[in-house]
Parts: structure tokens; C-alpha cells; sequence
């Protein structure tokens, strides 16, 4: 019964930190698609009076620019074809403006949008410029504010395990204190003398990251656990599970032995 106390003592707060952690990859992973998605979809639509040297914009505001492509007016005027005269679209051809569409390497914030809209309009062949980005840019700041809060909760509950985590540590040199001294007396490191709470922490670590993997491999292949089956269709969640669980490997032992580490040396400064 013990033993089960002192396993789940280290086990507990290193689960938790482990999943949330998980949790902040999986949205993470959302944004980093999402965005990527968007700014493959998203353009800027500049209307110019004379044709544009393309070469010419490289980079707005910092982003650099994919592409630029040239609408046709054809396709205009195709559309209003049925309404006017033929003389009415010779004249329209001749007076009709350029019209292009510019794509971005990444999707811009509302700030960096504002920007690069003056940027464009500074260039006096630009008669108008549209950004569109007003729906695509409520989507990416509620994820982006999810993912924020995502890392804030594991950098919270990281903090909560270490000092979960120490204390467990403390109370354990507490109550053997007198073995620790008999230990210390032969000549026994402080090192060997708590390598038993170091046996519950290694087990433990081992533990959290077998249980936290399993539950990020089961969600990762039924996100609809976490995520809405519409999001599905906006963006291709992915990850790579073997990197991630190597990662859930070194952050469940890192912070452990880091943590006893750390006290263990705390101790020995105050008693030798």
C-alpha cells in the first residue's frame, strides 16, 4: 500500500503535465494547418490602371509573396456580356482596370494586413486593394488564443508537478531521515542514500509516459474526441507519433530526476 502511495505521488502530477502537454501539441498541430490552409486559399486582390511588374513586390510588410496572378477581364466581362452592346464591351475592354490577386507564404495578422494595405496603396498604379480577411481572421485568432492557452495551462501544470514532485522528495528524506544519517555516518553519497526515491520516480516516469502515449495515440486516431468532425474538413490534422512520444519520454524523465536532482543538492548543501 506503500509502495502504491509513494508510485502514485510522482505518477499523478507527471501524468497530468504529460497530457496537457499532448493537448498543446494536438492544437497546435490545428493551428499550424490552419494556417497553412488558409494562406494557400487567402489573397489580396489589387486593382491597378496600368498592367504590374510583378517582380517588382517580393515582400509586403516582412511576408514574402508566393505568387501574383493576373485575372483575367475576360471572365469580367464575360459575366456582363448579356447586359451591353458590343460597342458598350469594346469600350469597357479599353477602360476596364488590371486586376490581380497576390498570395502570401503565410497568412498575415490584422496589424501586418493594415500594413501591407498601405504598403500597396503607396504605389500610386494601385487603385484599390481588398483583403478579405475578416472571417479567416476571427477563425486563426480564436485558434491561436486556444493554442495560447493550451501552453499556459501545461507551463502551469509543469510548475505544479515540480513542486508536487519536491515535496513528495522532501517528506520522503523526512521520514528516513535516520536511515539517511546512518547511511551518511558509513560514508554512503546522497546519491546512493535516496536512490530508492529515485527507483518510485524513474517507475513512475516510465508509467506517465506509457499511459500518456496511449491516450495520445487513441485521440490522435479519434480526434473527434477533442475536435468537431467539421474541423476535420478545414484542416488535415498530423502529427508524428514517434517524435511526439519521444518527446513525452524525455519531458516525463527530465523532469523528475531534474526535480530530485535539484533537492538532493538543496539537501546536501544544508547538511554537510
Amino acid at each position: 500500500m506503500k509502495f502504491l502511495k509513494n508510485l502514485f505521488a510522482f505518477f499523478i502530477p507527471l501524468l497530468a503535465m504529460l497530457l496537457t502537454y499532448s493537448i498543446f501539441t494536438l492544437v497546435d498541430n490545428v493551428v499550424d494547418s490552419y494556417k497553412s490552409k488558409i494562406s494557400r486559399d487567402y489573397s489580396i486582390v489589387i486593382v491597378t490602371n496600368t498592367p504590374l511588374i510583378k517582380e517588382s513586390i517580393n515582400e509586403l510588410a516582412g511576408i514574402q509573396v508566393e505568387k501574383i496572378q493576373t485575372l483575367k477581364k475576360d471572365r469580367i466581362i464575360d459575366n456582363m456580356k448579356s447586359s451591353l452592346s458590343k460597342n458598350s464591351i469594346e469600350l469597357l475592354k479599353q477602360k476596364l482596370p488590371h486586376f490581380y490577386q497576390i498570395y502570401l507564404e503565410v497568412f498575415p495578422t490584422s496589424s501586418e494586413l493594415e500594413d501591407i494595405k498601405e504598403i500597396l496603396l503607396q504605389n500610386k498604379n494601385i487603385r484599390k486593394v481588398e483583403v478579405f480577411y475578416k472571417n479567416h481572421n476571427q477563425i486563426y485568432l480564436l485558434l491561436l488564443l486556444i493554442n495560447t492557452i493550451t501552453f499556459i495551462l501545461f507551463f502551469v501544470v509543469t510548475i505544479f508537478a515540480i513542486i508536487v514532485i519536491a515535496k513528495q522528495i522532501k517528506l520522503w528524506f523526512h521520514e528516513h531521515s535516520v536511515e539517511i544519517s546512518i547511511l551518511r555516518l558509513h560514508g554512503a553519497s546522497i546519491l546512493y542514500s535516496a536512490s530508492s526515491v529515485l527507483k518510485y520516480a524513474v517507475l513512475s516516469s516510465f508509467l506517465a509516459f506509457l499511459t500518456a502515449g496511449t491516450i495520445l495515440y487513441y485521440v490522435y486516431n479519434n480526434m473527434g474526441i477533442l475536435f468537431p468532425i467539421e474541423l476535420h474538413d478545414i484542416v488535415n490534422i498530423e502529427i508524428n507519433l514517434y517524435s511526439e512520444f519521444v518527446k513525452l519520454f524525455i519531458l516525463s524523465f527530465f523532469i523528475s530526476i531534474f526535480t530530485i536532482l535539484g533537492v538532493l543538492l538543496k539537501y546536501k548543501i544544508n547538511n554537510d
